[in-house]
């Protein structure tokens, strides 16, 4: 006993020694954390390989150890402000590869565009635009900016759009697991990569789509941004490109190092480099007896329960968590809009169902507009969520839609029967174990699944003819079918094209705040405390699984991919390399 006490005595002693040294580096690094101060003629800075997530991290070592990431919409809001700063000359920005998604990418180009028409420069300075490919997405945004800087010996990845789909049917088949799925309908095609051993035609036809658009996209603006002479298929076809001939075609302004750009800017009055982190710490929120608006993420998979951070790092949305924040929100003073921002693939239906009546309830109470941002996806239960919004907004690149259904189960008998294991099953009702992996469905079984997917296919698609008045055929956009932002919006699927600042500028206009009128910006979830962060590490001790992979060289993109397979109604996997 007396060694059990010593245990636990050792244990607490051992907690209570990380807890105090966690508040004591929290402290020093708020001390003395406060960046640097903004002088005349400063230069903003911007590494975009840093992490720039629309929500922030509730990892207390990041915040120990600096590691911590800027939020996307600080970013923006950083760049709009400096746009106006008298202090501020210019920026510099870094791009190598990035973690934004396209569709980020697009709302950054905005801010960027809105910096330059204030008649100050913004520059880039890549040491190659990805790794022998894959780059199109970075060297996308250098387009945006006045000049284009290269080190020598390094390439432009401009190569074009690959989606690359995995098809594991004959391993199944080998491994004697059959996959038993059923979809509304022949686009909702996630479950073709178990249930098929190859693409299928319309499959083909439907990415074949998509990725033009996208690519169409990117092709129109790096023509129109850099003015090229060349034909741009040409230019694509024969990327990867070096510098030297990146520089031929305009792709880029120069071949330089770095330190000589930054002496070129300082020949052109930059006196001070300050980092956009430090200098979004020097922003002063709006306080007082303002007008507010919340701005709501939904970032990651739908669920029920409670939200949370899958072991490898992937965001789950849980419902009972929004509806926790709406109701907080429906109690903020002088509430008048509330934006939904979303970049979510998917998920359970009935998660995203009660999401949606919850943002409903808020709206009709409050008698407030609901904006809804959609970013990187907002597809399948991602759209349905945006349904509750007056107005819907989304980049041209953004993957929304999949309005359709599928369901089922792997079916594991043949596997047992390789191994020698029997299963008896004793039946207390006539459709008990409907769901059991342990054999096929029978045929009344597969008759009330398929009638519960017909009523979810049914009610989706209601809801979307109703909130989005189409009087024509659903099925014309729906079918499980995936679409751009710009095809969308011709559609009618989303009201227009924006991103998270035109969202702002759309919600001032729908509340009658004038334009130029000052704001409270509140944002869900709310970040944690740096005492919460510390408690509940010292409670849940989690390994970053999604860092040891990836130091191992292991791609956990594609580990992900079959991630989304376990919610009820979900994006396709397939992996678009930009």
């Amino acid at each position: 006993m007396k060694t059990i006490c010593k245990l636990i005595k050792a244990t607490c002693t051992a907690l209570g020694a990380i807890l105090l040294f966690c508040i004591v580096i929290g402290t020093v690094f708020g001390m003395y954390g406060g960046g640097t101060a903004i002088q005349p003629h400063s230069v903003i800075t911007v590494d975009f390989s840093h992490n720039f997530g629309e929500q922030a991290t509730d990892n207390v070592w990041d915040d120990i150890i600096g590691r911590k990431g800027m939020r996307f919409a600080d970013l923006l809001k950083s760049i709009e402000i400096a746009a106006t700063d008298k202090r501020v000359d210019g920026i510099i920005a870094r791009l190598d590869v990035s973690d934004l998604e396209l569709a980020q990418i697009q709302d950054v180009a905005r801010a960027i565009t809105t910096f330059r028409k204030s008649g100050k420069k913004a520059y880039v300075f890549s040491q190659g635009f990805g790794p022998l490919g894959q780059g199109n997405r970075e060297y996308y945004l250098a387009t945006f900016f006045d000049k284009i800087y290269m080190q020598p010996h390094t390439t432009i990845g401009l190569t074009g759009i690959g989606i690359e789909l995995p098809f594991a049917r004959s391993i199944l088949d080998k491994l004697g697991v059959y996959p038993e799925f059923y979809t509304r309908y022949e686009y909702k095609t996630a479950m073709m990569s178990f249930t098929d051993e190859h693409i299928s035609e319309s499959y083909m036809a439907e990415m074949s789509r998509l990725g033009n658009s996208l690519m169409n996209d990117l092709k129109k603006d790096i023509v129109n941004n850099r003015k090229l002479t060349a034909d741009i298929d040409t230019i694509i076809d024969e990327a990867p490109l070096n510098a030297e001939k990146g520089k031929e075609y305009n792709l880029i302004d120069d071949i330089i190092y770095l330190p000589e750009l930054e002496a070129l800017m300082k020949k052109d009055s930059a006196e001070k480099f300050i980092a956009v982190e430090d200098y979004a710490t020097q922003i002063q929120p709006n306080e007082g007896e303002l007008p507010t608006i919340a701005v709501l993420n939904l970032i990651g998979l739908i669920n029920s329960g409670e939200s949370s951070t899958d072991i490898d790092g992937q965001a789950v949305i849980g419902s009972q968590s929004v509806a926790a924040d709406l109701a907080e929100i429906e109690e903020l003073d002088n509430l008048k809009a509330l934006i939904v921002r979303i970049d979510s693939p998917g998920g359970s239906y009935n998660a995203a169902d009660e999401i949606y009546n919850a943002l409903q309830y808020l709206k009709n109470k409050k008698k407030i507009p609901v904006i809804v941002s959609q970013s990187g996806y907002a597809a399948s239960g991602g759209y349905f969520v945006s349904l509750a919004g007056d107005v819907i907004m989304a980049e041209p690149t953004t993957i929304t839609g999949s309005i359709g259904v599928l369901g089922g189960k792997f079916v594991l008998q043949d596997m047992w029967n390789k191994i020698g294991l029997n299963w008896t099953e004793i039946k207390i009702g006539k459709n008990a174990g409907i769901l059991s992996i342990n054999r096929p469905f029978s045929a009344d079984e597969k008759r009330i699944f398929n009638q519960s997917l017909d009523e979810v296919y049914k009610d989706f698609t209601a809801k979307v003819a109703a909130n989005r008045h189409l009087t024509a055929d659903i099925n014309k956009v729906a079918r499980g079918r995936v679409w751009t932002g710009s095809e969308a919006l011709e559609l009618g699927l989303v009201d227009k094209l924006g991103g998270y600042s035109t969202a702002i500028g759309e919600a001032k206009n729908k509340a009658g705040i004038k334009p130029n009128e000052q704001i409270k910006i509140i944002t869900y979830p709310r970040e944690k405390s740096f005492s919460e962060k510390v408690r509940e590490m010292v409670m849940q001790s989690k390994v970053d699984t999604a860092d040891i992979l990836t130091q191992s060289g292991v791609d956990i993109r594609y580990l992900k991919l079959f991630k989304r397979l376990q919610y009820d109604t979900v994006l396709l996997p397939f992996m678009l390399n930009i």
